[in-house]
């Protein structure tokens, strides 16, 4: 007897923690099945310690409610399969099927005498309830090809068939302690197929939101360039029709009408650069017409030049085709990391260099401004920069754009952005100051096989 407590005693232990591992599931992402399974292997705890009670007080009571709660146990555990594949539904039939154990475990305990009478109804019902389960799990496998699923599917089914030795086993004592042992191995697979079932979904989720965010970057870049195309073909034409009529009026105009035509005219270019300039950042053009290492290559002289940085180009003649996505992405992300070496980094010079590495195309964009976490330069150190101080506070507005104020390095909304796009085509980003000064920006993207 001794070896039967001890052998309950444990399987109770390892039932109660697939039980609690189900309660956080369900607390975790509040899903109806990992509460049915919470409660079923409670309620299988509770079984176990009714026949613990029995074993120590010899009580028949004890003997009846274990024998009601193995029968729910079935059910909830039924039920539990059920919520998981989105079938639950109830029905009046399902009542029958609760009253079942408390009737009948009445009658076997209370009024037959017979082992067998008693016990092959029960256990009929105790192994159609698991079969029932299991083929649930492996129809959803077959469905879906889910790993847990079919890991459970396999369990219960082999548990319900194992149900129906009981009568024989029992009558032969061959039952303690080993079948004790035999259902801990059940309920543990059990639990690996619970385990299994939640990290599927959460791969699942992962590359759903990844499928999302390249849907939305997609439909982010036509909007981009949708915007380009009409600033080009509408508002543009209208502004170089705006400045040829300006022409023409200031051929005719009298002297003293011809300076203020001069300044209009001014303007209209103004706008006009303006509006290429934007029409340019929407939807690079030599991306589409030159491929990317002219695009890059375009885009860090242009960068040059209005910044006033010093900005090296590295890259090989020739690359892999890694697809417009891809392409896109990578241009997008040489445009932010340029914008933050000058708007944050205080620095005067970057590298930029694109190769493939490790069987990826890796662009990687180094500064040698204060790095990611030092204080901004002070003003004095200007002069260290080639100008006086004096010379860096009268340029005005003008400098002041083209060399902003040293912020703060923390990783930006842009950053983000950054990652999304490049995550979306299955890169990563990282950023890491370097060891003597500046900061290094590293994006890596999979070169198809």
């Amino acid at each position: 007897m001794f070896e039967e407590l001890h052998a309950a005693l444990l399987q109770g232990v390892v039932t109660g923690g697939t039980a609690a591992i189900c309660w956080y599931l369900y607390h975790r992402y509040r899903r109806a099945d990992f509460l049915w399974w919470s409660i079923a292997w409670s309620l299988y705890v509770l079984r176990i310690g009714a026949i613990v009670a029995f074993l120590t007080t010899r009580s028949w009571g004890w003997l009846f409610v274990h024998q009601v709660l193995t029968g729910w146990t079935a059910l909830v555990l039924l039920w539990a399969a059920m919520s998981f594949s989105r079938s639950a539904r109830w029905r009046p039939a399902y009542a029958f099927a609760a009253i079942f154990p408390l009737v009948w475990s009445y009658v076997a305990i209370y009024v037959l005498d017979r082992f067998i009478l008693a016990a092959v109804p029960a256990v009929l019902f105790l192994s159609l309830a698991t079969l029932w389960t299991g083929w649930i799990f492996l129809r959803w496998w077959r469905r879906s090809g889910s790993r847990g699923a079919a890991v459970l599917g396999a369990v219960l089914v082999t548990w319900g068939l194992h149900h129906l030795d009981y009568p024989i086993l029992r009558a032969m004592g061959s039952w303690s302690p080993w079948g004790y042992y035999l259902d801990i191995l059940f309920v543990l697979a059990m639990g690996i197929g619970i385990v299994v079932l939640v990290l599927e979904e959460l791969d699942s989720r992962t590359r759903e939101l990844g499928l999302l965010s390249a849907r939305m970057v997609r439909q982010h870049e036509d909007e981009r360039r949708r915007l380009s195309l009409e600033l080009h073909d509408q508002t543009a034409q209208v502004w170089a029709a705006v400045k040829m009529q300006l022409g023409v009026m200031r051929d005719s105009a009298a002297p003293a009408e011809k300076d203020r035509l001069d300044r209009v005219l001014s303007l209209v270019d103004t706008g006009i650069r303006s509006i290429r300039s934007v029409t340019t950042n929407l939807r690079p053009p030599l991306l589409d017409d030159l491929g990317l290492v002219s695009a890059l290559r375009a885009l860090v002289q242009s960068f040059q030049e209005q910044s006033g940085l010093a900005i090296t180009f590295s890259a090989p003649t020739q690359l892999p085709d890694i697809g417009d996505d891809a392409s896109l992405a990578l241009f997008r992300a040489l445009q932010e990391a340029l914008s933050n070496v000058a708007r944050h980094s205080g620095g005067t010079q970057a590298d930029v260099t694109l190769a493939i590495v490790q069987g990826a195309l890796t662009l990687e964009v180094r500064d040698n401004g204060r790095g990611l976490s030092q204080e901004p330069k002070p003003l004095a150190e200007a002069e260290s920069r080639g100008r006086p101080v004096a010379e860096a506070e009268s340029r005005g507005p003008r400098a002041e754009s083209r060399e902003p104020r040293a912020e703060s390095r923390e990783p930006s909304i842009g950053l983000t952005g950054m990652r999304e796009r490049i995550a979306a085509v299955r890169g990563t980003v990282d950023l890491d100051s370097l060891p003597s000064h500046g900061a290094r920006l590293t994006v890596r993207i999979p070169v198809p096989a």
